[in-house]
């Protein structure tokens, strides 16, 4: 039993799920997820549904809010079920920006020498379609110029995004501060603040799902994924997160859910503080 939202472009599914029978795929933030422990336990409602796909469980948004809601012993979990495969879910990358007065020559020789990486120039518009194809497994950036970065093993790409935090830790080592960026503003940026961007591959949604089924975890930061339309404001008790009686937990979502009417907004509104580019579903008291 769940509550169904059709929107043009996607199906969206509300319900309760066992908390163990989801699949996260990245690190958590500690210091974002002390926060939100301590938002959770202090307010005592989750606001948002956790998006989920529907046919493996994989956690596609709200990797946080799992880790938070089992370290307060939650034993289910509102999901947003979507198709994952649904084209209109994009898949997309977090470029990184290092902000410092470091000269990339210095930081880039030392990537090279600590992670036994390779570097060759290009231009830095032809450094994205080269880490895009894998002939690279990143790049190094600042202006017009870029360094591809090639190793003499061959990587997987969970491989490849663990060197892409080995990165992080040197660069923040040597005084840079790490900014996650679109992949557009990240090369925006290139030109207007001239400093220097680590291009990163986008993952393939098997490679998300199938290192999530073996438990394998990408680095913090590594996907970012713009779903077409999102619930928001379900508003569920956290106690109600604590039985394991799934059917009757579905009932009182259900009719907690169907009590409210849904608010319409269309992508681009402000809501709650924060601007959001999908569609925007609110449940609100009537």
């Amino acid at each position: 039993m769940g509550v169904i939202i059709d929107t043009p472009q996607i199906r969206m599914e509300i319900k309760f799920v066992a908390i163990e029978s989801l699949y996260t795929h990245e690190e958590t933030i500690p210091k974002a997820l002390d926060q939100l422990k301590q938002e959770l336990h202090d307010e005592g409602i989750l606001k948002h549904p956790i998006i989920v796909d529907n046919g493996t469980y994989v956690v596609l948004d709200g990797m946080h809010r799992v880790a938070a809601l089992k370290s307060l012993n939650c034993k289910i979990v509102p999901v947003c079920l979507v198709d994952y495969q649904n084209p209109a879910i994009e898949l997309c990358a977090w470029y990184r920006e290092f902000e410092g007065s470091i000269p990339i020559e210095d930081f880039l020789n030392q990537v090279s020498f600590e992670e036994e990486f390779n570097h060759s120039q290009i231009s830095s518009m032809e450094a994205p379609t080269v880490v895009e194809k894998r002939d690279a497994m990143a790049a190094l950036a600042q202006g017009k110029t870029a360094f591809l970065l090639t190793h003499s093993a061959s990587l997987t790409i969970k491989e490849a995004y663990d060197k892409v935090a080995a990165i992080e830790v040197i660069a923040q080592r040597m005084g840079y501060e790490i900014i996650y960026s679109t992949e557009t503003d990240a090369l925006q940026n290139l030109q207007s603040k001239q400093r220097p961007v680590l291009i990163v591959p986008p993952l393939t949604k098997k490679e998300v799902v199938e290192c999530a089924l073996q438990h394998q975890l990408f680095t913090q930061k590594t996907t970012r994924h713009v779903v077409p339309a999102r619930p928001l404001f379900t508003n569920v008790p956290i106690a109600w997160l604590k039985t394991v009686n799934l059917e009757n937990a579905n009932q009182q979502l259900y009719a907690h859910l169907n009590s409210k009417q849904i608010l319409k907004k269309e992508p681009g509104s402000l809501i709650d503080g924060r601007r959001y580019e999908e569609r925007a579903y609110l449940f609100s008291d009537p």
